[in-house]
């Protein structure tokens, strides 16, 4: 059931499928990143990170700029 969950933004960088699962409500809502390693039936977690933090992989905006 875990390719049930949709692609991550962060896949593009990455060779292998990473996946995201969204875990909590509102402002205590965090993304799962993993990965699916059939050959041995494992669900690897990658990170798990808060929704508001950047992309892996991205540069975080600065809100200096105009």
């Amino acid at each position: 059931m875990p390719k049930r969950c949709p692609l991550a933004k962060e896949n593009e960088y990455f060779s292998q499928e990473i996946r995201q699962l969204l875990y909590g409500q509102r402002r205590n809502s965090y993304r799962i990143l993993f990965t699916v390693l059939e050959e041995v039936f494992t669900v690897r977690i990658l990170h798990i990170r808060h929704s508001s933090q950047p992309v892996i992989g991205e540069a975080p905006e600065d809100p200096d700029a105009s």
